[in-house]
């Protein structure tokens, strides 16, 4: 998570940059050794760190496992 940490804070933070609906790309992170962290990664079937996942209506839409280059996430965020 350390090297997709500010990845994921750099696109967030940009309101130029819109997810694939247009709306601008919103990003949370997850304590994973909080109780409520570790309860959304039993309900999400986390078994590997970092796992992002996107979310639409709160419905879980696409997700990868993993640090990716800064292009790679940019391009999994707008097309959310």
């Amino acid at each position: 998570m350390r090297r997709l940490s500010p990845i994921l804070k750099s696109i967030s933070s940009n309101p130029s940059i819109k997810s694939g609906t247009g709306l601008p790309v919103d990003v949370m992170t997850i304590n994973t050794e909080s109780e409520d962290g570790m309860e959304l990664g039993r309900k999400y079937k986390i078994r590997a760190l970092p796992t992002v996942i996107a979310f639409r209506e709160g419905e879980n839409v696409m997700q990868f496992v993993g640090a990716l280059p800064e292009p790679q996430v940019h391009d999994f965020l707008t097309k959310v």
